[in-house]
């Protein structure tokens, strides 16, 4: 069943949210200045639903909201932001479009791991 193009924009609407969601409410400090972020895991799922170019789609919406409301790193701390979260998020989705099976999706979460 094919979906429709406003469902589908506000699914991935949702994630967006979600995901801003999950990066107010859930960072968790590690050590100085490394935070962890649990927006990654919404926008992966957001990936392996609909596919990489959705994924770059909600990590760039997400970083630049980020940047405008509660980051302190500025333009460098967005510019991290989409390249860490692609590298993983957009990773593991490409490699899951090719291959749809279970082992396509550990493969792709352990390469965007990797990355």
């Amino acid at each position: 069943m094919k979906m429709s193009k406003t469902k589908k924009l506000t699914t991935i609407g949702m994630l967006c949210a979600l995901s801003y969601a999950a990066v107010v409410i859930g960072r968790i400090p590690i050590v100085l200045f490394l935070k962890y972020d649990p927006k990654d895991v919404i926008i992966v799922i957001g990936g392996l639903i609909f596919g990489p170019l959705t994924a770059l789609a909600v990590t760039v919406i997400v970083a630049v909201a980020q940047m405008f409301t509660i980051s302190g790193t500025g333009l460098l701390g967005c510019l991290m932001n989409i390249v860490s979260s692609c590298s993983f998020a957009c990773t593991a989705s490409l490699i899951y479009k090719k291959r749809r099976k279970l082992s396509g999706a550990m493969l792709g979460l352990f390469s965007g791991l990797g990355c």
